[in-house]
């Protein structure tokens, strides 16, 4: 009745760090065996291997050095020509990235399978879910105030979707700046290739955010640290797509795109 890593890929990515996870403890496996599943990986090669992008690390840098060496890429983005990566879910890569929680010994089965009583008997709950449902049994281990805990997760959550929302608006304004400038025949393209490279790395770092199932709860300074770098990566691009023309009107932020107003 021992927790098991059952997925191949995970155990060849472990192998490959040189870590055996037959010798980690049943605390560590209860988040390790999450990583069956939640986690970033791709289908390398023309036989389509489940591959998770581990070989250099998890840290999100790492993950995007393997892919940038391995030349591997999702699709192109139409017009601007990009060749894009799409994230998974990477909770596992996410959570244990120096998280508060991961770095107490916390475990994902802590929070999302708490552990139930029946009678004598003592075992993780299977009805997996948001800790935010049941924040009593799930947070109640550690935290003994559960209205606070809500309230701590609805702030981070706010503020980290707030920020990306910001890191989006300066995505779409790289692409636009890199759509116009594409289409000038006169474009400079080595800038224009320099610009779709930080498109490429920090839409990959915005959806590395978006796609982990958390609004970035599961590491709060990782997801914002992640975010302004993506924001930053975005307007570096959007520069050089105007360089590219020569064409300071593509620094202009909002131009090309209008959220619809509220009512």
């Amino acid at each position: 009745m021992r927790l098991i890593v059952t997925n191949p890929a995970l155990n060849e990515a472990l192998e490959a760090s040189g870590q055996d996870w037959t010798t980690f403890t049943r605390q560590e496996m209860r988040t390790v065996v999450c990583a069956n599943c939640h986690v970033e990986y791709y289908f390398k090669g023309d036989g389509k291997y489940l591959t998770f992008p581990w070989a250099k690390g998890t840290e999100i840098h790492q993950i995007i050095e393997y892919y940038e060496e391995s030349g591997f890429k999702d699709w192109d983005y139409p017009d601007a020509k990009t060749p894009m990566l799409k994230a998974q879910h990477p909770e596992y890569e996410f959570f244990t990235a120096g998280s508060t929680h991961y770095n107490a010994g916390v475990s994902c089965s802590d929070c999302h399978m708490p552990y139930v009583s029946e009678g004598a008997a003592k075992f993780s709950s299977h009805d997996v879910h948001s800790p935010l449902l049941n924040p009593e049994q799930a947070c109640g281990q550690c935290h003994t105030d559960s209205e606070y805990v809500v309230r701590r997760v609805n702030l981070i959550q706010e503020q980290v979707a707030t920020t990306k929302q910001a890191t989006e608006d300066a995505i779409v304004d790289a692409i636009n700046a890199i759509k116009l400038a594409a289409a000038k025949p006169s474009a400079d393209a080595s800038l224009l290739d320099q610009a779709r490279s930080l498109h490429r790395k920090s839409q990959f770092m915005w959806d590395f955010v978006s796609a982990e199932n958390s609004t970035g709860f599961h590491n709060p300074e990782y997801a914002l640290k992640i975010l302004a770098e993506s924001t930053n990566l975005a307007r570096q691009a959007q520069m050089l797509a105007a360089q590219s023309v020569d064409d300071s009107t593509l620094l202009q932020t909002g131009i090309y795109y209008q959220p619809t107003p509220k009512p």
